[in-house]
């Protein structure tokens, strides 16, 4: 199937106007003919919430109850005009406030099936590339061809997407299909370069890495382990080979229930979901995302034959070197893990890769902060003993309590070098996978 065209002469295309505000949310201003309430109250009740809530910076129960009536008013109308797209769109914008993203979801679906505009599309999948969401955006695009001239930022969030799947090719070719016109919107040509640039780069390492997965999935030897969580089950096969000393780490904590009733802590969109910190658990008092298991391992990542962070890959934190600000210390992985979203080439040089998620990576992209990680249970394993060499750190105390002051999130760029919606460059606080 043909997912995006782009041609000169569009036909067919919905003369209803739509106005985008922000990036997930449609307020239409339509002159259609409505049955029931009247538009205007319903448009002037959501702008005075809108002023309002702007004024205070937050949504509180009164605010949320307001708003919980503005949907209904909302649905009542939509039910006496099921083809005017204006309450969808609107809604939209509310259920992003009260983070029902069900909902959002679901409004989209049914705007998009009423509304054959490309920027409900390109929404739509700028809203799931901002939910981790990758898997939706091929299909959110093959229903209905995209004028690429118009909206090149379609073949862009595609391109995303496949390389959130490690399907690198493909996220080329979906750059190549822009249209040297769709060039002239401001800020595609450099977000198109740079992502070509990095999926060029990718494929290049992607023979050897498939060849080393195929061995692996064809043989019994690599351990496989199931983190049970809030969210669902998702499977990791550890390469053993490449990461023992990391592996065994993992496996051992594992099998001392260290991870049960900790949770992932830390959530970057587009980067890394983070867990593993015993003081994530509820209840305690030492500050989250300074835990670990007492001591540091070695790191396993200049080993000639690393592996490297394609999207979906499980790898370990470490802690941030105060002295150089985006680097860590060495040797200084302890219980922290963090499996990436996106392929991330700029944890490759200080980050040892152990694993990767070779069942319920959809459940993985919907792990939002402080779900859950209930159990990391053992699949199968060698018939061995997991004991890791472990390197003691002066000054730590026992097991579960707050690591030294040196020991904290740093702040470094974000490695796509884009916010959720794939436009600008930005700073993301505590993109570096830290922790003890």
């Amino acid at each position: 199937m043909t997912f995006m065209t782009y041609a000169k002469t569009r036909v067919g295309k919905s003369l209803r106007n739509l106005l985008l505000v922000g990036v997930s949310s449609l307020v239409l201003a339509s002159p259609a003919v409505a049955a029931g309430e009247d538009w205007t109250g319903i448009r002037e009740s959501y702008d005075q919430l809108k002023r309002y809530m702007a004024a205070k910076r937050r949504i509180g129960t009164d605010e949320r109850s307001s708003l919980n009536e503005l949907q209904a008013r909302l649905d009542a109308f939509q039910a006496a005009n099921p083809e005017d797209p204006r309450p969808l769109a609107m809604d939209i914008q509310v259920s992003s406030w009260l983070g029902d993203d069900a909902r959002v979801e679901s409004d989209y679906e049914r705007l998009a099936g009423i509304t054959e505009l490309d920027r409900v599309q390109v929404a739509w999948a700028r809203h799931c590339i901002g939910m981790n969401k990758y898997g939706s955006i091929p299909s959110i695009f093959g229903m209905n061809p995209v004028d690429l001239e118009q909206e090149p930022e379609a073949a862009i969030l595609l391109a995303r997407s496949h390389m959130a799947r490690n399907r690198f090719q493909d996220a080329i070719d979906a750059i190549d299909s822009i249209p040297e016109a769709g060039y002239a919107k401001a800020g595609t040509r450099p977000q198109a370069t740079r992502i070509r640039s990095q999926a060029e780069r990718w494929l290049a390492l992607w023979p050897e890495e498939k060849a080393l997965r195929e061995m692996e999935d064809g043989s019994d030897d690599a351990p496989v382990m199931q983190l049970i969580t809030s969210r669902g089950p998702v499977t990791v096969l550890l390469y053993h080979t490449q990461a023992p000393n990391t592996v065994a780490n993992f496996i051992e904590l594992a099998e001392r229930d260290f991870f049960d009733g900790t949770r992932f802590h830390r959530v970057e969109p587009n980067f890394v979901i983070q867990g593993g910190d015993p003081n994530s658990r509820p209840g305690s008092t030492i500050p989250v995302g300074s835990g670990g298991r007492g001591e540091w391992i070695p790191d396993e990542s200049s080993r000639d034959d690393k592996r490297y962070h394609f999207a979906g890959s499980l790898a370990m934190a470490k802690s941030p070197d105060q002295n150089r600000p985006g680097s860590t210390i060495a040797n200084s992985g302890s219980s922290q893990f963090y499996v990436v979203l996106e392929p991330a080439e700029n944890l490759n040089a200080e980050y040892t890769v152990f694993g990767r998620v070779i069942d319920g990576i959809e459940v993985v992209e919907a792990i939002r902060r402080d779900d859950d990680l209930l159990e990391v249970a053992t699949i199968s394993r060698p018939d061995r003993e997991y004991v890791a060499e472990t390197l003691a750190i002066p000054g730590v105390p026992a097991a579960g309590t707050a690591v030294p002051d040196a020991i904290t999130d740093a702040v470094i760029d974000d490695p796509s070098g884009s916010d959720a919606s794939g436009k600008a460059p930005v700073e993301t606080k505590d993109a570096t996978p830290a922790g003890g």
